[in-house]
């Protein structure tokens, strides 16, 4: 091919619009998103990178430290740590913690599955259940009201009270409904003719192909799971047997705020408040990476197109 040959058919690919050029609007936009982004992500570690250094700190050296901290002041220490494992109820929390939130997240998805395949078909009622479905994202009964079903239904003091009352909500049931509408229509006659059930038609064939919204449900409701600490307080006030971690955090923080008035005030009681929020969040930014591999596998599997 001769340079004017090459030089025509760059012509021509440019007029066809085979390659496009970047606008400046499109710059504009795409340095807004970036600069938008960079203040989200600074506005996120900035106050964890405040917290973990704080913990390895040198308690009475932070205790007269005022603003950001970006590097451990005074003699670095893990005595905050060593103190805060000490008492064996943090593991136990830990422990009540995991149980709870393992239960919401069956529950919840077993709920929000059925749900959503239910009021994904085609019946007669379905605009009405719909409507008290969205109904629930706009207006709620409260939270003395909740405690009376509660109640009524023989949960408080149990562990039942902590799982099945949060363990989903109107949105996730929308988000499955939608889901299983974006599964080909065909697909499902399909498995009718092949004589398939309800049950197997939602869980081996309607669920593979919308797993990627399954999975956003379940990490939301474990994630909601794991910070939850108002209704452990509500249903299981005094039974310390069955708090959950971050109700342990709440009441160990507040029973350290008054170590100033000992004789001999241990300054690394100061440091507890820094160390039991990096235990509690540890778990959850260790499993994060392993959360977004799960979302693009099942969102590569739930790629289906008719």
């Amino acid at each position: 091919m001769t340079h004017a040959e090459r030089k025509a058919l760059r012509k021509g690919s440019h007029r066809s619009g085979m390659i496009e050029s970047t606008s400046a609007g499109s710059i504009i936009a795409d340095i807004v998103i970036i600069i938008i982004l960079s203040i989200v992500a600074i506005s996120a570690v900035v106050p964890l990178w405040h917290t973990l250094m704080s913990s390895l700190s040198d308690g009475q050296t932070l205790f007269r430290t005022d603003g950001l901290i970006m590097f451990p002041v005074g003699k670095p220490t893990l005595a905050g740590y060593k103190l805060a494992l000490r008492d064996s109820s943090i593991l136990r929390a830990y422990g009540n913690t995991l149980i709870y939130v393992a239960g919401s997240t069956f529950f919840g998805f077993v709920l929000n599955v059925i749900g959503g395949y239910v009021l994904s078909r085609k019946c007669k009622m379905r605009s009405h259940l719909m409507m008290a479905v969205t109904l629930t994202m706009l207006f709620t009964g409260g939270t003395i009201p909740l405690y009376m079903v509660v109640r009524r239904l023989g949960m408080v003091g149990t562990r039942w009270a902590l799982m099945l009352p949060h363990c989903t909500n109107g949105a996730f049931m929308v988000m499955m409904i939608k889901a299983f509408d974006s599964v080909p229509e065909s697909t499902v006659e399909a498995a009718r003719i092949d004589g398939a059930g309800h049950l197997r038609i939602m869980f081996q064939v309607m669920l593979p192909q919308c797993f990627s919204f399954a999975l956003v449900t379940m990490v939301n409701t474990a994630i909601i799971a794991w910070n939850a600490w108002f209704s452990a307080s509500i249903y299981v006030p005094t039974d310390k047997t069955r708090w959950p971690l971050q109700l342990w955090i709440r009441d160990l923080v507040a029973s350290n705020q008054d170590f100033l008035n000992w004789t001999n005030p241990d300054y690394s009681r100061y440091l507890i408040s820094y160390c039991v929020i990096m235990l509690s969040t540890l778990p959850i930014l260790l499993m994060f990476p392993l959360f977004i591999k799960r979302l693009e596998k099942g969102m590569a599997r739930g790629g289906v197109k008719e």
